[in-house]
């Protein structure tokens, strides 16, 4: 065996959550030099299938002109929407016999609907983007191994052994090509390791879960759609109804396989799913070259004159699982945790609501900067547990509303037909749709609602925003009251709040002459703290001018306001920033807020070193020595 290496943070995983997360670390900010580590993965290279899809405003977005989170810090928005699929495309779910045939229903979704775009518009300067993972991971991987990590495909971790001496981790490694085994130390390890994380297996995570749903297959294919796709608007989403199909052929696809687009308008993903408990594999022997599948998919597509070239078959399973808690400690409960599952290692789902790799990048975001502030000795160890008190109850709140979503599925599927016992029955059923009759009234009312039902999917502003935070990393001990609450339906409608623990809120701010336009949510991250102030706040900027020379801590003050750095054009930040003008409000790194000041206090610099000390656990500092 070679002799060992070291590196001071080792990523296993090369997905959207390891890729992500190695950017995030190693990026040269404006006030964070990058960290430097390897990232390592079994796989032969980034994604070669599409999996997850959608980015929603809050991970890699990007408005006309000015950057979006999370990925807006290290660049990539431009390579970003160049790739993606924007706009109308994107913005419906088809229920249909077949792409060319008969069409049942549709729910607008992703900023469709003209509700959600009203809250989008409010909420975010940013829009979805349909971006493939196949896509996506190349742009995160090359960004990492131009910043600081090394990247090494091919590599699987065998085994971990912690170090009693000072905490660190000896990792076995292997070369999946040479088969040559080697070690590495490292300080934090982070298993970013996919649904079979070998980090979550070495460090014993337990976790909550659910029996399986079911069972499903990808199937990627080319076929040129172009002359299909009249309307954009119902194109990208298509999920096929139609009671007979199921009863044809050999090839079992599902009570309604769900077709989307990869490439416009050529290539394209199949994803079946048979909910329940099959007795057998439905998609078992399925190869690439099987014509029933061929001729199963001519029928889905509607013309069997297009051919079609399958190109891969990926079964996978219905989870319902979530980490209990998403780090391990150095040595007992006591002690700094240096042992991190982020991403599908840490919470296992089915894509509904197409937050799967939204929220493993929004993992990495928040941890990154946390790490970082610790490596830096800006922060107290104690800023690394924050990372499971803040992310894993989002992490369970996806995993149980993806499930639920799923399940939701079942309601629309037996509105038209696809569940009934025979093909016959199920074409009554779709038959009833268009009759007037008692049957038909009382078909064409359960389908309504049950469409309505699935609408909430698609308009779900509010689940991949209010992702509110409480833990140590929040000041609330100035609030006089419980965190507002959402008015109306929390999965459909964003929090839009200064509280600690919110996103923080977008507003239009600009330069007086300027008219260009540029976001608070635009102003913030990049590593730093920022505080935005009003009139009456000069006590604030002076302050954090103090307290970032004390702590290192990078501060940066913005006023808002006519005649100082910026003016509110629209008005909107006097609506949502619920400080007065003299008042204040802290944003982290990661663009949540950290702490606000309802207006002046007698001792500013005071207050907000207090404040910044005890968000980043700065009390722990004194005597230590690394982590």
């Amino acid at each position: 065996m070679s002799p060992v290496a070291s590196t001071d943070y080792l990523v296993v995983g090369a997905g959207p959550a390891g890729g992500s997360l190695a950017s995030f670390l190693g990026q040269n900010g404006e006030t964070l030099l990058g960290l430097k580590g390897m990232l390592v993965s079994s796989a032969s290279g980034t994604a070669d299938t599409p999996r997850a899809h959608l980015v929603n405003p809050f991970t890699v977005a990007q408005c006309t002109n000015y950057r979006p989170e999370c990925l807006a810090d290290i660049g990539l928005e431009d390579d970003a929407r160049r790739l993606a699929i924007t706009g109308k495309a994107l913005q419906a779910m088809r229920w249909c016999k077949s792409v060319a045939g008969e069409e049942y229903g549709r729910a607008l979704s992703w900023g469709g609907h003209p509700d959600t775009a009203v809250y989008t518009a409010l909420a975010t300067p940013f829009d979805w983007l349909d971006l493939p993972q196949s896509y996506m991971e190349p742009l995160l991987i090359k960004y990492a191994s131009h910043h600081g990590f090394d990247v090494r495909f091919n590599t699987e971790l065998l085994s971990t052994t912690r170090q009693p001496r000072d905490g660190t981790i000896l990792c076995t490694l292997r070369d999946v090509t040479t088969h040559l085994t080697y070690q590495i130390t490292t300080r934090f390890l982070f298993g970013a390791d996919g649904g079979r994380s070998t980090v979550a297996r070495q460090f014993d995570f337990t976790f909550t879960k659910k029996p399986s749903q079911g069972i499903a297959c990808n199937v990627l294919f080319n076929a040129d759609l172009s002359h299909l796709m009249t309307d954009v608007r119902a194109s990208q989403i298509q999920i096929i109804a139609n009671p007979s199909r199921r009863h044809t052929g050999t090839i079992a696809l599902g009570s309604g396989p769900t077709l989307r687009v990869v490439r416009k308008w050529n290539q394209w993903l199949l994803s079946s799913i048979v909910l329940g408990s099959p007795t057998s594999d439905p998609f078992a022997g399925l190869t690439k070259s099987d014509p029933d599948l061929i001729a199963s998919i001519q029928e889905i597509i509607g013309d069997d004159s297009v051919p079609v070239e399958i190109l891969r078959l990926d079964p996978w399973v219905i989870r319902e699982t979530v980490a209990d808690v998403y780090h391990a400690h150095q040595d007992g409960a006591n002690t700094a945790p240096n042992v991190f599952l982020l991403g599908d290692a840490a919470h296992r789902h089915p894509p509904a609501y197409g937050l799967g790799s939204n929220t493993c990048i929004q993992d990495a975001y928040n941890l990154a900067w946390k790490v970082a502030y610790v490596a830096r000795g800006l922060a107290g160890p104690s800023l690394l547990g924050t990372y499971n008190a803040e992310r894993q109850p989002v992490g369970a709140q996806l995993v149980r509303e993806s499930n639920d979503a799923i399940r939701k599925h079942v309601d629309v599927w037996a509105a038209l037909g696809l569940t009934a016992p025979t093909p016959e029955e199920g074409q009554a059923v779709i038959d009833s749709l268009s009759q007037d009759t008692p049957q038909g009234s009382a078909a064409r009312k359960t389908l309504h609602e049950a469409l309505e039902a699935k609408r909430e999917e698609g308009e779900s502003l509010g689940l991949t925003m209010n992702q509110t935070y409480t833990s140590s990393a929040t000041y609330l001990s100035d609030e006089t009251g419980p965190r507002p609450t959402v008015e109306g339906n929390p999965i459909i409608r964003p929090l839009i709040s200064t509280y600690p623990g919110s996103r923080l809120p977008h507003a239009w701010l600009d330069v007086t002459k300027r008219r260009k336009a540029v976001s608070t949510q635009s102003l913030a991250g990049h590593g730093a703290f920022v505080l935005f102030t009003g009139h009456g706040g000069a006590a604030w900027r002076a302050a954090a001018e103090k307290v970032g020379k004390r702590t290192g801590v990078p501060i940066r003050v913005y006023g808002i306001g006519m005649g100082l750095d910026y003016i509110d054009v629209d008005r909107r930040w006097e609506i949502t920033r619920e400080v007065e003008e003299s008042g204040c409000v802290l944003v982290r790194p990661d663009r949540f807020v950290a702490w606000r000041a309802m207006g002046k206090v007698e001792d500013a610099e005071g207050k907000l070193g207090e404040v910044i000390d005890a968000v980043l656990s700065r009390g722990e500092l004194e005597g230590v020595n690394g982590v």
